[in-house]
């Protein structure tokens, strides 16, 4: 499957090495990207996001990172959700019961308990990429196998292009 995903310069230098990408994790996000790594099942420490090539998609990505990563990955590989089930995730997440993503908490009055378990049901739950509105990809590694492109984003950096091949 052709996706890409927005990385920085150090991801495209240790791809161009032979060596496998593995993301480390972010603090600020710690227990929302386990609980993801647990409802997909996932061996890794950080998940690594990414869009499918040619189907719609809500961000850029451009904000966090420099390079446009175009990758060739085994479909056996790629973990699929619905963009906006992850953002409603994200913002549900926060009351769940402390070490307890599964369960809101008592005094939650913001999202329903219904609501709250279909979107872990939809998170977890895998579908052909065509029935997603906006399918959002998810990758336990990164290997430099799948390259197939890499574009440094932003203006006036002739420099850095030539720099970090």
């Amino acid at each position: 499957m052709i996706v890409q995903t927005y990385q920085s310069n150090l991801v495209l230098k240790i791809l161009r090495s032979g060596e496998i990408y593995h993301a480390k994790p972010n603090l600020s996000l710690k227990g929302e990207y386990q609980a993801l790594i647990d409802l997909l099942g996932l061996r890794c420490e950080c998940p690594i996001f990414a869009v499918v090539k040619g189907k719609r998609q809500n961000t850029g990505g451009k904000v966090s990172g420099s390079v446009r990563l175009t990758l060739d990955v085994p479909e056996k590989l790629v973990h699929l959700t619905e963009y906006a089930e992850w953002a409603d995730f994200l913002y549900a997440f926060k009351y769940t019961k402390p070490n307890n993503y599964r369960s809101l908490r008592p005094d939650c009055e913001e999202i329903t308990v219904r609501r709250y378990n279909e979107i872990l049901h939809n998170l977890k739950t895998q579908k052909p990429v065509s029935e997603y509105k906006c399918p959002q990809v998810v990758l336990e590694t990164i290997h430099p196998a799948w390259l197939k492109n890499a574009k440094v984003m932003g203006k006036g950096n002739l420099f850095s292009r030539l720099f970090h091949r």
